[in-house]
């Protein structure tokens, strides 16, 4: 079998029917990636197994949403009509709901041994460092749930995926979401038209002296047209030049793939979003000295959402795009 590389060509690879298993060897192996192996477990479970030169004396695997690494100081391989014996280090997933996450998890452990040589050290620091981000959040709020949406749903409709992404400044908790080429957005989802949550530091200069807007998304549930938050991820972790960045960005905004099932929200846009001058968005004009992190609701005034044509110029740069022509 060829080399696979990339993350796509994984999840493709894994996302099929893996066949019966080897009954000769714990893990089927399905592909050379080089220092390592796509391979398929006796329960078919998807995995990854790492060829090394030794395994420590006191190694000790890893366990965290749904996956595992372990540690085998005497691995029966047989790949390409050949059989041999060696240590190796197994990352596989237990969860069938977790595939996608588990391909990037994968893929990036991969490139990383593409740089150095392949040791049980190294591993476990890789997937050390994914088991803190992808630990269980548990139920978000409906808030924040419908607030990540929005987010995700400008990254999915954007022509350019990679370019919003580096842009994305919700994860770092910024004044704006949104912030490209000396333009700040800052994306707000509700279920009420135009009523939406905003802090004082969202629409006071959140950028400094440069421009910024609130685009206001009007949705509502649709469990056949909608999207959930999770299918939003998807789509971003295909469509993306890095999908190990995009995760660890996923990551750091608050989802995890480990609760996939507890987004239950399916969103669907209701009417046209629109567009505000942050500097048109009502403030608390006062308070005292002593108050801070001011959070309010407003009701947008219809009549203050910019012109179609600052609209048409603003879909084109954050999505490279008209509203009507999203992917």
């Amino acid at each position: 079998m060829r080399n696979v590389k990339t993350h796509n060509e994984l999840r493709l690879l894994w996302g099929r029917d893996l066949g019966e298993p080897s009954s000769t060897t714990d893990y089927t192996l399905l592909a050379d990636l080089g220092h390592a192996y796509a391979a398929c477990s006796r329960e078919g479970f998807p995995t990854l197994v790492v060829e090394l030169s030794d395994i420590p004396a006191f190694a000790a695997g890893r366990r965290a949403a749904g996956f595992e690494l372990v540690p085998h100081r005497a691995l029966q391989f047989a790949h390409a009509g050949r059989q041999w014996t060696a240590p190796a280090a197994v990352l596989l997933c237990k969860d069938p709901e977790l595939v996608d996450a588990f391909t990037v998890l994968a893929a990036d452990v991969h490139s990383r041994l593409l740089a150095s040589r392949p040791s049980w050290a190294n591993i476990v620091s890789v997937v050390e460092e994914w088991q803190s981000l992808m630990a269980p959040r548990g139920r978000p709020s409906v808030e924040a749930e419908v607030g990540l949406w929005g987010e995700l749903w400008l990254l999915v409709s954007s022509a350019a995926p990679d370019r919003l992404l580096a842009g994305w400044r919700g994860p770092d908790r910024d004044a704006s979401d949104f912030f490209l080429d000396g333009r700040a957005a800052e994306v707000k989802t509700s279920r009420h038209r135009r009523q939406h949550h905003v802090s004082l530091s969202q629409v006071l200069e959140p950028v400094g002296d440069k421009r910024a807007w609130l685009l206001s998304l009007w949705v509502g549930i649709d469990p056949i047209r909608g999207r959930t938050v999770p299918a939003l991820v998807d789509k971003i972790l295909e469509r993306v030049a890095d999908p190990a960045l995009a995760l660890r960005r996923l990551l750091t905004a608050g989802y995890s793939p480990a609760d996939r099932n507890a987004y239950e929200g399916s969103f669907v846009v209701l009417a046209e979003p629109e567009w505000y001058r942050v500097t048109d968005v009502p403030r608390v004009r006062a308070a005292d000295p002593e108050v801070s992190r001011l959070r309010y609701v407003v009701s947008l005034d219809e009549g203050r959402c910019v012109p179609a044509s600052e609209a048409k110029e603003l879909w084109n740069h954050f999505l490279g795009h008209d509203y009507g022509a999203r992917t």
